[in-house]
């Protein structure tokens, strides 16, 4: 409709002359209506092009004055935007486009300091070319040869920061590690305006620095960043090139659909891990199911969870005696290798003699060792029960005096990996000829278990823990688990390094490179083969990632590893500390949220994506196949939350 009356406007604004120059042309001589040719792509051609506007519509309305006021005030809060792009003054790019874009760009780039140091020509016109030399001069440095051959030998020769250019050139840029702007019409990201400078600005500053910061690491191969085991034993590999950030909540009198979990889930968590063992919650029995409930829902596997059932009898009365016979019972019907008492608010605060009640029944009991993990709802979170529970294990180890295995190791595996993740990790380790022997061992509950039982099964067995002591080396998994090996270097001198990230590149390749100091051998070339395609993955993954916000409401364990690879990727990272957060009173902008699913309401409330990662997840399908580790695992993290971003916009 607008079309059947476009004869009657004052003044025709053309922006993309080599298309609609000859309508603009044809309307002034049948309409008499003037026609402008401007450009909006940068604030020098955007300030110009509002002059060219008001002045070709001869307007006495005051619209000199305003539109003056509006150059100023967009100007000036460009200007004060523009600061925190500072590092682009002095890089240099090659631009390739077409049309308007071919010399309103050079203007942009001009405008952040950027130098055009070639500039391909092929689909511009003559009247292009004349006002590229109008901005850079004469001695313009034009280029009519824009094949791939020798737009990558300009890259190098002119030794540019970037190439911007269509998106048809973007896999040539990313495939020889070049940052790269798409600015073809079908981009996502508007350019236009001053608003539209900021974002070019974003984009460029985001992809230089994804460039910058991994090149050094982004090579064909891992090398030598780790220090030798020999003279570094008990060091702590700190994740990434993220800060420890934690946001440091002050403590609520109230907290609405908190984000924290029992210690005593974490602990029967870790229990799941150990062959033939059986966590009993010492409280009463809601407290229990609920714990049961979640297992169940997050693992789709059924849990091995007992409780002693306590009633207010046998909290006036005492409750050490349903404790012994809880546990009497269960060693009568399932002859288990390993109980865990965890205890609950309410006998924490009650104050039986839990250890003496232990104590007793491991003197009457040869068969079964019965162990003592103090979990008090009112402190800690899921990933300190989890980290009691492998503590107390530990205990268990025996002192043995056959000289220790060249090749067997220890891992403590920290409570943020999934079951994949546990046969990813032997996987890994194993290929390097190392035996390791892995505490605990989630690995069975990927839904490859047969059977049902009252006790967990497939896990770490009871020998093979005992035997730890003889190791030549431990790999904690997670700074939760630094306790653990410190435990095990001090009874039994087994050296340790704590892992706090085995997720993304740089991380990743210090794991690896330590299993080969520590072995002598070589990373596998299937290993070498799926970092290349992490590479890869990374870079065209790295357009969807820069300059997003995300916030991570997760155990500290799993926030540290996620935010060590998501600094990889260009994002600001905001950490909500999830012993004292809740999500009723979380607030903020973000591109995404990572949480469990518990926070999907929260999702929705604040406009974000949820993608669903920690405990418990069971909105979605396949959490616990997901591998989150190494270079295989670190791909596919990456290409599931670009795809939720790219379908979030």
């Amino acid at each position: 409709e607008e079309i059947t009356y476009a004869h009657r406007a004052k003044l025709n604004v053309v922006v993309c002359s080599r298309a609609l120059i000859n309508i603009a042309r044809g309307m002034e001589r049948k309409y008499g209506i003037p026609f402008v040719e401007v450009s909006f792509f940068g604030k020098t051609e955007m300030s110009k092009a509002l002059r060219s506007i008001k002045n070709r519509l001869n307007s006495s309305n005051g619209l000199d004055e305003k539109t003056e006021a509006i150059i100023e005030e967009e100007e000036k809060w460009l200007e004060e935007k523009l600061k925190a792009y500072g590092n682009l003054k002095g890089k240099k790019a090659v631009l390739y486009t077409g049309g308007v874009k071919s010399w309103s760009f050079i203007s942009a780039l001009m405008d952040l300091g950027i130098e055009i140091v070639a500039i391909g020509t092929k689909k511009s016109s003559l009247e292009d070319e004349e006002k590229m030399k109008e901005i850079l001069g004469q001695d313009a440095p034009l280029v009519e040869d824009v094949t791939p051959k020798n737009l990558l030998r300009l890259l190098k020769d002119k030794n540019a920061d970037i190439l911007v250019a269509g998106g048809r050139n973007q896999y040539l840029a990313v495939k020889e590690g070049y940052p790269f702007v798409d600015v073809n019409q079908e981009r996502h990201t508007a350019y236009a305006g001053y608003e539209g400078l900021i974002n070019l600005a974003g984009q460029i500053s985001s992809g230089i620095r994804f460039y910058a910061e991994h090149r050094s690491y982004m090579s064909n191969e891992a090398k030598g960043t780790v220090p030798d085991l020999r003279t570094q034993q008990g060091e702590v590999v700190e994740s990434g090139l993220y800060p420890r950030i934690q946001e440091k909540a002050a403590r609520k009198e109230i907290v609405i659909n908190p984000l924290k979990h029992s210690q005593s889930i974490g602990a029967a968590i870790a229990f799941q891990g150990i062959d033939k063992a059986l966590p009993i919650i010492h409280g009463a029995q809601g407290c229990t199911f609920l714990g049961k409930v979640l297992l169940t829902k997050h693992f789709r596997e059924p849990s091995a969870l007992a409780s002693t059932k306590l009633f207010t009898e046998n909290v006036v009365m005492g409750s050490e005696d349903n404790l012994v016979k809880t546990v009497e019972t269960v060693i009568e019907k399932n002859n288990p290798d390993l109980i865990g008492i965890l205890t609950s608010g309410l006998s924490e605060v009650k104050g039986d003699d839990i250890a003496a009640s232990i104590k007793h029944l491991n003197a009457s009991n040869d068969a079964t060792k019965v162990l003592y993990v103090p979990t008090s709802d009112y402190e800690g979170g899921l990933e300190t029960g989890y980290a009691k529970a492998v503590e107390a294990i530990i205990g268990i180890v025996h002192k043995v005096s056959i000289k220790p295995g060249a090749d067997q190791i220890n891992v403590l595996a920290g409570s943020h990996l999934t079951p994949a993740d546990f046969t990813e990790l032997r996987e890994i380790i194993e290929s390097f000829g190392l035996k390791p022997i892995i505490l605990p061992d989630l690995s069975a509950l990927d839904g490859s278990r047969q059977g049902i039982s009252a006790l967990s099964f497939g896990g770490t067995k009871i020998d093979e823990i005992k035997e730890m002591s003889k190791s030549e080396f431990t790999f904690a998994i997670g700074s939760s688990m630094e306790a653990s090996a410190k435990r095990l270097n001090e009874r039994f001198g087994v050296g340790y390094r704590v892992f706090e990230s085995i997720t993304g590149l740089r991380d990743t390749d210090i794991f690896m490179e330590t299993l080969s100091m520590l072995s002598g051998r070589p990373i596998s070339e299937k290993h070498a083969r799926q970092r290349r395609i992490l590479i890869d993955g990374m870079r065209d993954a790295h357009f969807y990632y820069g300059n997003k916000k995300v916030c991570l409401a997760l155990e500290d364990d799993l926030s540290l590893q996620t935010a060590s690879w998501l600094d990889e990727m260009g994002v600001e990272i905001e950490i909500v500390d999830i012993n004292l957060g809740d999500l009723f009173s979380m607030e903020g902008d973000f591109d995404l949220l990572i949480s469990n699913s518990h926070a999907e309401d929260t999702a929705k409330r604040l406009g974000a994506p949820l993608y669903q990662m920690g405990f418990p997840v069971y909105k979605v399908l396949g959490n616990n196949h997901r591998i989150t580790i190494g270079y295989r695992g670190t791909l596919g993290l990456i290409n599931d939350i670009a795809n939720l971003i790219m379908g979030s916009h």
